[in-house]
């Protein structure tokens, strides 16, 4: 297939589906970034040559040597922000704030906290470096776990970074770096931005794992180094143990979904495998990634964490400034997720020195079951949702609702500001399909658009409610 830039094409990772009708049909449900064209493979290679062991490097620098390139990138992304974008011009210029201002930490973190209704009261054009670079720019349009769409736009500098610090995580899993040929396996709705870089560090996806899904088998013909999961998909893949541990991998990385490190050693146990979570969002990317110790190290040369209005043990509000994206830049921005950082840390047994976290609570939606009580994942729910109903393509959406009533029935409530980009029949239709594929038999989805979602004190936020069946 040709690629959006150029005539080249690109190594089909998506094609060695071993003959699987049903690994096959899966695959043709996956969605491929406009950033996986041969263009900015090759620039992401290129880079990863000339810079993998400088960014190894990184993590062994000292407290202070990080601290300093984090200042230096955070007084130029702030200055930048308030020349260039009307958003923070507004909203810096109304705090006093002046070019130069920042010279400390402490001058930075007195800046005013953004949010998504902030950043969403201006148009896109108002929220970037550059207006004339959007119909470019790459784009993210999510709605999180609040229900809000929100969009985020990127330069290729910022994806071909993001995916660079993804590769280096996945080296520090596995007992030798990975090789060019090596396979990257991940059961995810959302895939890397690029499938491989010229043939080299091959990537398949599958979106969704089912229980008939013949995964073992599949892990068997592409051999993996790796497979990356929604921490849902354990108890499935622990089904197929045996092929697991054949096929040759190594180790086990999840992300998306908040997990128990209690659940996460009960399979890593049940697997014999090491199991490593990674912290990351739509919004900011990769924000910290967990080592062989347990410990949250916070990406540093990605992002400067806060933790604020911390609590009496330690647990408050993620606060994260994005230190890559200077085309539409998140500054100070409430990710919404609460964490503690780790008491008095020093420098890991791994090595790292950079920031800590010992916990991580994310906001926790009523996962969906089937009438088998089958664990839905709520990543792949809303994973539904943004693909139909939150696409770049429809901005009307304001925010939703997904309530399950019960084993086979679903409500959405919607509150579109103006009409949706097609007939709502045919994305209800879609929709129900999605969802019937996730729950393995037909559910009944019945629509409801609201002017405004109703209150309820225990999931005032919330864009997944169960209503049936135990916990």
């Amino acid at each position: 297939m040709a690629d959006f830039y150029t005539s080249e094409k690109i190594y089909g990772s998506q094609l060695e589906n071993g003959n699987l009708m049903p690994i096959k049909k899966l695959t043709e449900q996956a969605f491929r970034p406009r950033t996986d064209n041969y263009k900015l493979q090759s620039e992401a290679l290129q880079f990863w040559f000339k810079n993998s062991e400088l960014m190894d490097d990184f993590l062994r620098k000292s407290k202070v040597e990080i601290q300093k390139f984090q200042l230096s990138k955070i007084k130029k992304l702030v200055d930048n922000a308030y020349t260039k974008v009307p958003f923070y011009r507004e909203f810096y210029g109304a705090a006093g704030y002046e070019v130069g201002n920042i010279s400390s930490f402490s001058d930075f973190e007195q800046l005013p906290i953004v949010n998504k209704v902030l950043l969403n009261s201006f148009d896109a054009s108002g929220r970037v470096d550059d207006p004339a670079f959007l119909e470019l720019a790459n784009t993210s349009r999510t709605s999180g776990s609040s229900g809000k769409p929100f969009t985020v736009y990127s330069d290729n500098d910022d994806i071909i970074l993001d995916h660079l610090q993804v590769l280096r995580f996945y080296n520090s899993c596995l007992k030798t770096p990975l090789q060019e040929n090596d396979w990257l396996y991940m059961l995810h709705h959302s895939g890397l931005a690029f499938s491989s870089l010229h043939g080299k560090y091959r990537t398949f996806q599958l979106p969704d794992l089912l229980p008939h899904t013949p995964l073992g088998e599949h892990l068997l013909f592409l051999r993996p180094k790796l497979l990356i999961t929604l921490p849902s998909y354990l108890p499935l893949i622990l089904q197929h143990k045996v092929e697991l541990k054949m096929s040759g991998v190594e180790a086990i990385l999840t992300n998306s979904e908040t997990s128990t490190q209690l659940e996460r050693s009960y399979y890593s146990k049940a697997l014999d495998l090491p199991i490593f979570d990674e912290y990351s969002s739509e919004e900011i990317g990769m924000i910290a990634t967990q080592c062989a110790y347990g410990q949250y190290h916070v990406v540093e040369d990605g992002v400067y964490l806060e933790i604020v209005d911390a609590d009496e043990h330690g647990f408050g509000t993620v606060v994260c400034t994005d230190l890559n994206n200077e085309f539409m830049p998140l500054i100070r921005f409430d990710h919404g997720d609460i964490a503690r950082k780790t008491a008095n840390h020093k420098r890991c047994e791994c090595g790292s020195v950079c920031t800590s976290l010992d916990e991580v609570n994310g906001r926790r939606d009523d996962a969906f079951r089937t009438r088998e009580q089958r664990l839905v994942p709520s990543a792949s729910i809303l994973a539904a949702v943004d693909d139909i109903l939150v696409t770049p393509a429809d901005k009307a959406l304001a925010t939703f609702r997904l309530i399950q009533k019960g084993p086979e029935t679903i409500e959405l409530l919607t509150h579109y500001v103006n009409a949706p980009y097609k007939a709502m029949a045919e994305l209800l239709q879609q929709l129900k399909e999605r969802l019937s594929s996730l729950f393995g038999y037909p559910i009944i989805l019945l629509h409801r658009e609201v002017d405004v979602l109703p209150e309820h004190k225990s999931y005032k936020r919330k864009s997944l409610v169960r209503e049936w069946g135990a916990n």
